[in-house]
This record gives structure tokens, C-alpha cells and sequence, in this order.
């Protein structure tokens, strides 16, 4: 069975992928996957594998009767959103650069591509000019931005003003090169709409 697209998913009423086990281990604190599954009809092996990478990460412990229960138990909260986790435990970073440049965007309200380059790239991770300047030019199109001075190739870039703050998550670029916003669960541009 193929994933549904993230625009078509975020539509449904029940809470799905590791979003909607987060929010039932949150809610129930002390659980086992069967109430999970029951609660959310999140597939068997999606739950499996997020408790198993929530338990590397140091999330989730298997409570003092799981032997007889199979009961686990939220021992670290990340807050509303899930956590992002490798098998082994450790933090995935993709993505964190789009985040970065979003937030970038939201406190600056008028910048550069090389001013939100510089302003999101950390210890950890790198956001490219280009990068920037990709996002940039895909959020015009999706009216995120508006342009307030115009690039001189070789000279200067564009300089864009903020105008659309829909909430803390950033939209996101997909394959189809349509912007979806999973703050407002819609898709915001795709190529060929009326600009």
C-alpha cells in the first residue's frame, strides 16, 4: 500500500503516521500499542516502529508491568510535536534547514536569500544561498512573500517582505513542486494556478 500524500492525509479526521501516535502516547501517558491502534487505526507496524525509535530516543520506557501488560510509559515529553527519530535514537535533521529559514523569515519580516542563509544555517545544520533563494522564489508564488526591492543580476538580490504568517510550521516544497502548509492543511500553490 502506497502513502497517501501529506495534503490528502491532514484531511482525515483521526490523527495519522507518527503525528498520531505521539498525540495518543501523549494523551494516554501509560499505554500499549493495542490502544494506540484502537484509538487511531494507525497500522500495527507504523506504531511498532515509532515506539521502538521513541524508546532509543529516550521517550518512552517500558513500564514497571509490561511483562504482564505490555504497558509503556512516557517518561520524556517533547511537547505538541512528534519527535523526529533515527532507529538508533538520534535526531533526524533533515528538514530542520526549511524549519530554520521559516522561522528566519517569520522574525526578520524583510530580508535577503543570503540573509536567510546566514540566519538559519547552525552548528548542526547548512542552509545553502541557493537553498534560500529556491524557497524564497517557491513562497513568492504561494504569496508568502512580496518582493519590495527588485534583484540586479550581479549586483544585489531581491528583497522580500514576510506577508503571510500562517503558524510555526514551515510550508513545505513537495516532488510536484506544489507548496502545501500544514498549518492551515491546504496546498497554497501549485504549478500552472493563477498568480
Amino acid at each position: 500500500m502506497t502513502r497517501k500524500p501529506v495534503d490528502q492525509l491532514n484531511k482525515e479526521q483521526k490523527p495519522q503516521g507518527q503525528d498520531g501516535v505521539w498525540e495518543e502516547i501523549r494523551r494516554l501517558n501509560i499505554f500499549t500499542k493495542r490502544e494506540i491502534h484502537e484509538r487511531t487505526d494507525i497500522p500495527n507496524k507504523t506504531i511498532t516502529d515509532y515506539v521502538k525509535r521513541l524508546m532509543a530516543g529516550g521517550y518512552v520506557e517500558e513500564h514497571a508491568t509490561f511483562a504482564e501488560t505490555g504497558r509503556y510509559v512516557l517518561v520524556r515529553d517533547a511537547g505538541v510535536h512528534s519527535p523526529r527519530i533515527r532507529p538508533n535514537g538520534q535526531p533526524v535533521t533533515q528538514g530542520k534547514g526549511t524549519e530554520n529559514m521559516w522561522r528566519s523569515m517569520r522574525m526578520m519580516k524583510q530580508f535577503t536569500p543570503r540573509d536567510i542563509a546566514l540566519h538559519s544555517t547552525t552548528d548542526s545544520v547548512s542552509v545553502t544561498e541557493d537553498t534560500a533563494k529556491k524557497y524564497c522564489s517557491m513562497l513568492l508564488k504561494a504569496q508568502y512573500l512580496r518582493v519590495i526591492q527588485k534583484a540586479v543580476p550581479g549586483k544585489r538580490q531581491a528583497t522580500y517582505k514576510f506577508v503571510r504568517n500562517t503558524g510555526p510550521l514551515p510550508p513545505q516544497i513537495q516532488r510536484v513542486k506544489q507548496v502545501f502548509d500544514p498549518n492551515i492543511c491546504e496546498v497554497t500553490y501549485y504549478p500552472g494556478a493563477a498568480q
